[in-house]
């Protein structure tokens, strides 16, 4: 179930949900929010809070929820703030401690002159298929890694990695985002000596999926949880539509002074404008409106949905708060030459109608799980 912890913040309470999945039923987790909510007010205390009840649960040694905590302490850091990459790692030393029933094994894929951290999860001892995992927009392989159980009893083993603009690729390495991510799709399958493999993409991975898909031909299945066809569509998402258009004209004309000049007015008051905006300078090395914007208008399907001719599963949240719902339909015909395309979406009714199903991410994974075991089949 997805909680609203905070009332009109839609960006907190996803987080929130999105980090304590698993564990927000506990009366321990109950008692800590009764503490920490009223104590949330803006990004400084946001970290204070999260960091100290992490610590409190880390001496405690409940590392699930130290993860959990920790975790959302270090969301809002920005890369260059002297915390973040400790606070990031003992989320990650907490998310191990507590998930020693995991079996895998750890790798440092060759990448740009450094490496891609990349786990290979043995499920399954017999498996002979392997699913890579491609992560968002602000993700660690981690918050999908606890999610494989899902995948016991199949055919598969399952590999994630943090790719560029991702996770410790990011913060250790300094890869940055891009929008050609069938380089590192390639990269782990090469190193990993595949011949071919069944892919899914998470959050903003829906647009890396389609897009390794489109150029690297040993993917032969394609799920997109959720689907994401325009990162311009979803940084522009909350703006008017005149606003939206102006900002598109000005892009289209390389009008550099105008767009930096309208757009930090407009994403100063809105939180969820706020993270987009500075989640993206860091992930791509921009540092205006201007050059962000004409980086992330690179992140399409628009233009190579034609190159995908994989089986293809597009995952959509009725009410997803990043991706615009309406651009479904546009991702669908772009997909022209899909071998399969079949689409599950998810509604208030039905439950899983956030992004990425947030509070429900068994809906979505039963609904992968049917398209990989009919179309993996031979």
């Amino acid at each position: 179930m997805f909680y609203e912890y905070i009332e009109n913040n839609p960006q907190w309470n996803l987080q929130i949900n999105r980090q304590l999945e698993g564990i927000k039923e506990s009366s321990k987790v109950k008692d800590d929010l009764k503490i920490i909510i009223p104590k949330l007010t803006n990004d400084a205390s946001w970290y204070e809070t999260w960091f100290s009840f992490g610590e409190l649960r880390e001496k405690e040694e409940d590392h699930a929820l130290a993860c959990a905590y920790f975790g959302l302490a270090q969301f809002y850091l920005n890369q260059g703030d002297e915390n973040k990459q400790t606070v990031v790692h003992r989320y990650l030393n907490n998310f191990y401690r507590a998930h020693t029933e995991i079996d895998y094994n750890s790798y440092q894929v060759p990448y740009q002159k450094t490496f891609l951290p990349a786990i290979k999860v043995n499920i399954n001892p017999t498996a002979t298929k392997t699913l890579i995992i491609i992560n968002g927009f602000d993700s660690f392989m981690e918050e999908i890694l606890i999610a494989v159980n899902f995948f016991k009893g199949t055919d598969y083993n399952v590999i994630l990695f943090d790719g560029p603009g991702q996770g410790r690729a990011l913060i250790d390495n300094n890869i940055k985002f891009t929008p050609y991510f069938e380089n590192p799709v390639s990269a782990i399958i090469d190193y990993f000596n595949l011949d071919e493999v069944d892919a899914m993409g998470v959050s903003w991975g829906g647009y890396f999926v389609i897009r390794a898909a489109a150029y690297e031909k040993r993917i032969k299945n394609v799920v997109c949880y959720d689907f994401f066809y325009d990162g311009l569509n979803t940084f522009l998402k909350d703006f008017s539509k005149d606003t939206r258009n102006h900002i598109r004209q000005l892009l289209q004309n390389n009008d550099v002074e105008k767009t930096n000049q309208l757009v930090p007015p407009l994403i100063n008051s809105d939180a969820n404008l706020t993270f987009l905006f500075t989640k993206g300078y860091e992930n791509t090395g921009t540092n205006t409106p201007y050059s962000l914007l004409k980086e992330i208008e690179k992140h399409t399907v628009k233009g190579i949905g034609h190159l995908v001719n994989q089986n293809v599963l597009l995952l959509a949240g009725k009410d997803d708060q990043y991706v615009p719902f309406n651009d479904l339909v546009l991702e669908q015909q772009e997909l022209t030459n899909a071998k399969s395309l079949e689409t599950k979406i998810f509604t208030k009714e039905t439950g899983g109608e956030q992004h990425c199903q947030a509070g429900r991410y068994d809906l979505a994974l039963v609904a992968i799980q049917k398209f990989l075991a009919v179309h993996s089949e031979g």
